[in-house]
């Protein structure tokens, strides 16, 4: 596998920050704080994810650390891969509520199912990714801590083709175990704890007899107590009967009560209004009788001597066409004005005549309007008069039959409800009875509670005697398990020494073999075979003699821990070259060591990613000649 590209979207300090690697040597140089334990951080999370611990382990585990600072809910990143030539795009969002993980493969176009990216991922997971390919400096532990360190990662790999099992602390705990359950266990009191078993089993025995007489009395009492329940309930029901059927009566008296009271407020409410509308009735006729109108024909012989009579004053426009005619006839026989006096007077007479005529009539012709415009309001009123007559009339009949129906409703309403007071449905009382089988059940239910009382008390201290038998079991059940335990532990130390003891026949001999070759390659041939013996112990070869690895510097202990790092990668996944990420793991090599090392993974494998914060690498590979590719943070 090769890691081409990082596009760190959102994580930690990094929002859209792109990072490239080569193939081969890539130095990520940065200072303290510049990001390189999040960038490192980040590849961990894009192969494996980080989960979100709970409790309070939750504000200092490693999701919360690199929660980005910004925009917290765009949680994510995506990191291109190429293995066996095909180029490869992991996508991963991380956030705890919206989490996603996908593999395109980018050669075609499509999205891996799970088992294909399972394909892809085969033979590594977070713990084996820590424990081979992600290596670090050992830091400021001892010389004897080193030793120790590489005998457990030898032996546990060797074993167990893992790094989970520490197989001393192993043996050490099995011997804690063993001697724990030598000193806890029971032994010496087996034959007291059969004895206290057999003396409890008969106590219970014993108190089972007298539970069962209890058990048969309660039964005797509970059937007595049944048939007194269903004889109360059979009176009960009766009673509920009659109860039902006197509510039901009640309820339609209240009702019939009830219609009587509005029939009769209906009764005095429709009389009241055919008085009112009969004094109206007489009012009108009264009026109708002032205008001397009867009835409609009446009215319509008043109403055409009014409309047929005429405003214009007949007389006095005869008189004054008079006094016109004699005017024009004294003009006439005199042949011109004012020949005569006489003539001139008889004149002026006919035009006075001729304008007190022509006034006379203008003043009767108003006179006249006015008075047969009164004559038609007088008309209108009358007519309205006759239409109010004729509404009380037809109210007046409505009304009497609205009081006639009401009157006969309230009699039938009257005539029901003296039916309802002598009717004696329900009126046979239970209550008396009721109260005897009653009192009868409750004398049982005392009985059969104080019977249950009892049972309890000697049920209470059978779970006693059952609590001292089951914790005798128990002791027996240990005693037992402490025996079977103790030879479990013999057998699992034998199986473990065994195991321990064909490191070098099965796994262990090509772990020796691929860390002697790494070993030999870094330290440029000086120590070209490492071994690890059946007491695990390990030593170098050097050309003139075997060493300890207790007699040897701090910097070659450390390159052992990286050969068997190496070493457990080629043998775990099988041929499948992974990348190699350093992480200040030369911190404790000298320059030598250093060069040595860096000049074999330079040339020999397929990628290193080295981070550190200081310059000393980039220096060396530049003096070595190797080719390498610098990222600054």
């Amino acid at each position: 596998m090769i890691i081409k590209e990082l596009d760190i979207i959102n994580f930690g300090k990094f929002s859209h920050q792109h990072v490239d690697f080569d193939k081969g040597m890539n130095i990520v140089y940065g200072e303290n704080e510049a990001g390189k334990t999040t960038i490192h951080t980040f590849i961990r999370g894009m192969l494996f994810g980080i989960e979100k611990q709970r409790g309070k382990a939750s504000s200092k585990d490693v999701y919360s650390k690199y929660e980005p600072w910004s925009d917290p809910t765009n949680y994510q990143g995506k990191m291109r891969i190429e293995q066996n030539g095909v180029n490869y795009r992991i996508e991963r969002i991380f956030h705890k509520n919206n989490k996603l993980f996908k593999v395109i493969d980018e050669d075609r176009g499509v999205e891996l199912t799970r088992d294909e990216i399972d394909v892809l991922l085969a033979g590594i997971d977070e713990k084996c990714y820590y424990n081979t390919i992600s290596i670090s400096q050992l830091g400021s532990v001892t010389d004897n801590e080193l030793e120790l360190i590489l005998k457990n990662y030898a032996a546990n790999l060797g074993a167990t083709k893992a790094m989970e099992i520490d197989i001393k602390g192993a043996f050490e705990d099995l011997d804690k175990q063993r001697k724990k359950i030598s000193v806890d266990s029971s032994l010496g009191q087996e034959a007291e704890v059969e004895r206290s078993l057999s003396n409890l089993t008969s106590k219970l025995e014993q108190s089972e007899i007298e539970k069962k007489n209890i058990v048969d009395s309660l039964e005797s009492k509970q059937a007595a107590l049944d048939e007194v329940r269903l004889k109360y309930m059979d009176l009960k029901i009766k009673d509920d009967k009659r109860m039902e059927l006197i509510a039901k009566q009640n309820e339609r008296k209240d009702k019939l009560y009830q219609d009587a009271l509005v029939y009769t407020a209906d009764v005095q409410k429709y009389a009241s209004s055919l008085e009112q509308i009969n004094a109206r009735k007489e009012e009108l006729e009264q009026k109708l009788h002032d205008y001397k109108v009867d009835d409609r024909a009446s009215l319509d012989n008043l109403v055409e001597r009014v409309t047929r009579k005429s405003n214009v004053p007949i007389v006095f426009l005869i008189l004054m066409l008079s006094c016109i005619g004699l005017g024009a006839g004294i003009i006439a026989g005199s042949g011109g004005f004012g020949i005569v006096d006489l003539m001139n007077k008889a004149l002026l007479g006919c035009i006075a005549g001729t304008a007190v005529f022509g006034v006379a009539s203008i003043i009767k012709y108003v006179y006249n309007k006015k008075r047969k415009a009164r004559k038609l309001e007088q008309v209108k009123e009358i007519k309205k008069i006759l239409e109010e007559q004729e509404t009380a009339k037809h109210e007046g009949v409505y009304m009497e039959r609205q009081l006639a129906n009401k009157q006969d409703a309230l009699e039938k309403t009257q005539m029901m409800l003296r039916a309802e007071n002598e009717n004696t449905e329900g009126s046979e009382d239970y209550s008396g009875e009721l109260k005897e089988v009653g009192d009868r059940e409750r004398d049982l239910k005392d009985q059969i509670n104080k019977a249950q009382w009892l049972l309890e008390q000697k049920q209470e201290k059978d779970i006693d005697t059952n609590n001292q038998i089951e914790h005798l079991r128990e002791v027996q059940d240990d005693i037992r398990r402490a025996k079977e335990e103790i030879e479990a532990i013999d057998i699992a130390k034998r199986e473990i020494s065994d195991i321990a003891t064909e490191i070098r026949n099965s796994f262990g001999k090509r772990l020796n073999e691929r860390a002697s070759y790494y070993m030999a390659r870094i330290t440029n041939g000086k120590y070209d075979n490492l071994t690890i013996d059946e007491k695990l112990n390990i030593s170098v070869n050097a050309k003139h003699s075997l060493i300890n690895a207790s007699r040897l510097s701090k910097g070659t202990v450390e390159q052992i821990y990286m050969s068997l790092r190496l070493a457990a990668a080629d043998l775990l996944f099988e041929g499948n070259s992974m990348p190699i990420l350093l992480d200040d793991a030369f911190a404790m090599y000298d320059n030598k060591r250093m060069g040595n090392t860096m000049r074999y993974m330079g040339q020999e494998m397929d990628q290193v990613i080295l981070f550190s914060c200081h310059t000393r690498e980039k220096v060396m590979a530049d003096k070595i000649g190797i080719d390498y590719k610098l990222i600054r943070l």
